[in-house]
């Protein structure tokens, strides 16, 4: 497939119905029990590509063959019906053999080169009323909450598929080796470094490739609900992310990649500084799983990935 950046369903549709002629929407619209993925979870479906997910394992599968179907047999036609769309309702032990003991419905929507100025019109909104009957189309849906109308008609779903906002500081080995997996978790990604060449000729499809003289000025104006990843080449620069944003408006966590005798000279300088001891309390350093040992690059940051997601389950909890 390729590379698009965008974590906007209806712009990647439009991309794949150019690239392939046409595309289906597989998404879970309701869940109960068990499933492989929550209510929401959604992936476009074409004869060569996917993109995102709905749990992968026989459900998956089943839902890529019968979207390629739908797409063989709305080609065939000279003006392909709009909005085309099935329900399907499976129990995941009987109807698929899978260990789940859910049930699932999935709504599967064809999309079409005619369908391309629609879409093309709501792509900017944030939310969509996918119906579930007739020959409605999609509509902009921003008034109303997630999730399936009371009466059954549609499934209200948002447009843009956004993660937990993650600010890496630093673009060096581990950087670069770690990048890619916080892109794979669905992370919302600002690469931050202080200059250009630090970076590597390509970055990653997906990260927010930013330049900045002081990278504490860019970590004074993230969310609250962001998780930070110092790993800077720089050990001061690194105690002044640290203090600025253990200082700052809030942070949802902060790790910093080191030792442990790093992580208790940081301590020690960060509390001279004035940074309360709850606060310090929350630097998670040396950063990652201890269970995954070494120091190449890509044990690392497979040591760091592992730990962001760890986080992402713990603040999806908390809500």
């Amino acid at each position: 497939m390729s590379a698009v950046s965008s974590k906007n369903w209806v712009e990647m549709a439009m991309v794949m119905i150019a690239q392939d002629g046409a595309v289906v929407r597989a998404s879970l619209a309701e869940v109960k029990g068990s499933a492989p993925r929550e209510a929401g979870a959604m992936m476009l479906i074409t004869f060569s590509q996917i993109w995102q997910s709905i749990g992968g394992g026989a459900l998956e599968y089943d839902m890529m063959r019968r979207a390629r179907k739908m797409i063989e047999e709305a080609m065939i036609e000279e003006a392909p019906p709009a909005w085309t769309r099935q329900i399907i309702k499976l129990v995941l032990g009987p109807d698929m053999g899978q260990c789940c003991g859910g049930q699932v419905r999935v709504l599967l929507e064809f999309f079409g080169p005619n369908d391309v100025p629609v879409l093309a019109g709501l792509a900017t909104a944030s939310r969509l009323a996918h119906p579930m009957a007739g020959n409605a189309p999609l509509a902009d849906a921003d008034d109303l909450a997630d999730g399936p109308l009371a009466d059954g008609s549609a499934v209200i779903a948002p447009v843009t598929l956004t993660g937990h906002p993650v600010f890496l500081y630093g673009a060096g080995h581990i950087g670069r080796a770690l990048a890619p997996h916080l892109l794979a978790l669905d992370c919302d990604l600002h690469w931050i470094d202080i200059a250009d060449d630090r970076f590597p000729e390509r970055v990653p499809d997906g990260a927010r490739r930013v330049l900045a003289a002081d990278p504490a000025v860019i970590a004074a104006h993230a969310p609250s609900n962001a998780i930070h990843l110092v790993i800077t080449h720089d050990h001061a620069l690194d105690e002044a992310l640290c203090h600025r944003i253990l200082t700052g408006g809030g942070f949802a966590r902060l790790g910093l990649i080191g030792s442990a005798t790093k992580a208790a000279r940081f301590r020690s300088r960060l509390a001279k500084a004035g940074v309360a001891a709850d606060q310090l309390e929350r630097l998670v350093c040396p950063v990652g799983l201890a269970a995954i040992s070494g120091k190449q690059p890509a044990r690392v940051a497979l040591s760091i990935a592992a730990a962001v997601a760890i986080w992402q389950q713990e603040l999806d909890e908390i809500g």
